[in-house]
């Protein structure tokens, strides 16, 4: 009886943490996905040139980007992750961001990896 109890225990515990990081997971992806570095990041991705010469002209992205946003300082830093689909091939971009009081985004780094 006792051994059932502790089971039940257990089952409760991890299903509780499996539904705190889908929570997390959609939380942030409907936060990313609404930002405007989000937005920027797509317009920059939509003229760059290393991203076009790689999967050709690009025709969409992928429906949950993630990443993170964060202030220091009064500066502002981004990484958004997402699927970029081209005409001929997909690939996951890795935007990284930066922003200093009063100036504009700057895109420091591009990571592209090939599905």
């Amino acid at each position: 009886m006792k051994n059932n109890k502790i089971i039940k225990y257990i089952s409760y515990t991890i299903l509780g943490m499996l539904l705190l990081v889908l929570v997390v997971t959609i939380g942030n992806t409907i936060k990313i996905s609404n930002s405007d570095e989000y937005a920027l990041a797509k317009d920059y991705l939509k003229n760059n040139k290393e991203l076009i010469e790689e999967i050709g002209e690009i025709q969409s992205f992928g429906s949950f980007p993630s990443g993170s946003i964060r202030s220091e300082d009064g500066a502002k830093f981004a990484q958004i992750e997402t699927d970029v689909e081209g005409k001929s091939s997909e690939v996951k971009v890795i935007l990284l961001m930066s922003k200093q009081p009063l100036d504009n985004w700057k895109f420091d780094q591009l990571y592209l990896q090939k599905e």
